[in-house]
């Protein structure tokens, strides 16, 4: 009797008994939303610019928002993989004659550097996130920003350092070519003599001074020798 009640207990625990749910793979898993400001560049980007793109995810749903003059642009879509969203890419004229474009991209996540990539035919897109705040100078890919140029715009620049410890940064966009030459001060502080060429050969050149920042280098310029009276002059890492 005690043999049979042992083995009615242990054939009702095996019947009770539930397999461990299945764990999904680390590729099944969704990754987590992008947001925030990422720097982009597409087909009506002038070369060596990316525009100031702000974008928002929150579970399967991702937008963003941009502008770029005379066009203010805005993007909605939804979660079609684990790194996969398809948005409805829309591009609405500010100005009279403008018009409005529309479009549907599939974009995708780098998991590694965060990068949104997509394309729509032969206009491919690439919105790469801001960089990490930083007040250290290295060489590599940095973003200038200076009064003059359109709001939410910055200008691919490649800074090195040669030999003799000087600072060298180049940059090139909308037909000029720029460039600079910076030596380190006490402080972090970073004085610069800059130059730029337009298309028309016209050629202007002055000073500034930057000093370290919560994103990189932010300081003023100015003409001739002057380093400052023009303007604003902003330096923040891409990579």
């Amino acid at each position: 009797m005690k043999a049979a009640l042992c083995l009615s207990i242990a054939l009702v625990a095996f019947g009770c008994h539930t397999p461990p749910a299945r764990r999904a793979s680390p590729a099944e898993t969704p990754a987590r939303a992008p947001t925030g400001l990422y720097w982009g560049r597409w087909r009506e980007v002038p070369e060596g610019v990316r525009v100031q793109v702000w974008v928002h995810g929150e579970g399967t749903l991702l937008r963003g928002s941009w502008e770029l003059p005379p066009w203010h642009g805005e993007f909605a879509g939804a979660r079609t993989g684990a790194h996969g969203w398809t948005v409805q890419w829309r591009e609405e004229g500010v100005v009279p004659g403008a018009g409005m474009r529309l479009r549907t991209l599939d974009l995708t996540e780098d998991p590694r550097t965060r990068t949104l990539r997509g394309a729509h035919g032969s206009d491919v897109v690439e919105l790469v996130p801001a960089g990490a705040p930083s007040r250290a100078l290295r060489a590599g890919l940095w973003l200038s920003r200076w009064t003059g140029l359109p709001a939410g715009m910055g200008v691919e620049t490649v800074l090195s350092r040669g030999p003799d410890g000087r600072w060298r940064a180049a940059y090139r966009y909308q037909e000029r070519e720029g460039s600079f030459e910076g030596e380190s001060l006490d402080g972090g502080a970073l004085a610069i003599r800059w130059r730029e060429v337009s298309a028309r050969d016209a050629v202007a050149h002055g000073a500034g001074l930057l000093r370290p920042s919560p994103l990189g280098m932010f300081g003023t310029y100015g003409v001739d020798a002057r380093d400052e009276g023009t303007g604003f002059w902003a330096l923040e890492p891409l990579e």
